[in-house]
């Protein structure tokens, strides 16, 4: 059977699929504008995916996957756990860059689409090398040694009830400025001895 992923209007579908939700949405997206946008057919579409909700989990299924090799990178590499974190912020920011306020609320405020299950389910290989970063950092004296990783992890988890706070969000520019002000506060506080930029 020919591999669909390298069909390309299954690409172009995908690539689509990501600019609009990105920009509008999933609610204000039709099937309809992605068609016309990725000029493929509505058979096209479906031939595919039975809905745009299952052509949303692919495509951050595409994403996941793509972080998760890039953090095993980040973790294999030589540098400090400073020069870590900091790749792992720019990590979060390219991946949140050009997200709408609208998709976030897809995400975690429409727990009817899946789509917040989906993620949680999909994210425990990346969470669990996380959690094996900060064990390592622990032993070396990285990161504090009386602070429980499970504290640690349930704060960041935390960090996306901010994410959903309208009146918070309308203070910045985009969810991205408001994902990484989260990150950075997070690792360093209110001290002016770490800036990420």
């Amino acid at each position: 059977m020919k591999n669909i992923s390298k069909s390309k209007k299954y690409q172009a579908i995908l690539i689509t699929g990501k600019d609009l939700f990105w920009r509008y949405g999933l609610k204000r997206v039709s099937i309809e504008e992605i068609c016309k946008e990725a000029s493929v057919s509505k058979m096209t579409f479906y031939k595919y995916f039975p809905n745009k909700v299952d052509l949303a989990k692919q495509i951050l299924s595409d994403i996941m996957q793509e972080a998760l090799q890039q953090f095993k990178g980040v973790l294999e590499s030589d540098n400090s756990f400073e020069q870590k974190v900091e790749q792992m912020m720019r990590m979060k920011m390219e991946g949140t860059k050009e997200l709408s306020a609208e998709f976030m609320n897809d995400i975690y405020k429409q727990p009817e689409n899946g789509l917040l299950e989906f993620m949680q389910k999909h994210g425990h290989q990346l969470q669990k090398l996380f959690v094996d970063f900060l064990q390592q950092a622990k032993r070396t004296g990285d990161i504090r040694n009386d602070i429980k990783i499970d504290f640690i992890i349930y704060q960041m988890n935390k960090m996306t009830d901010t994410v959903n706070d309208a009146g918070l969000l309308s203070k910045y520019s985009s969810p991205n400025e408001l994902i990484m002000e989260n990150m950075r506060f997070f690792f360093y506080g209110l001290t002016c001895s770490k800036t990420v930029e």
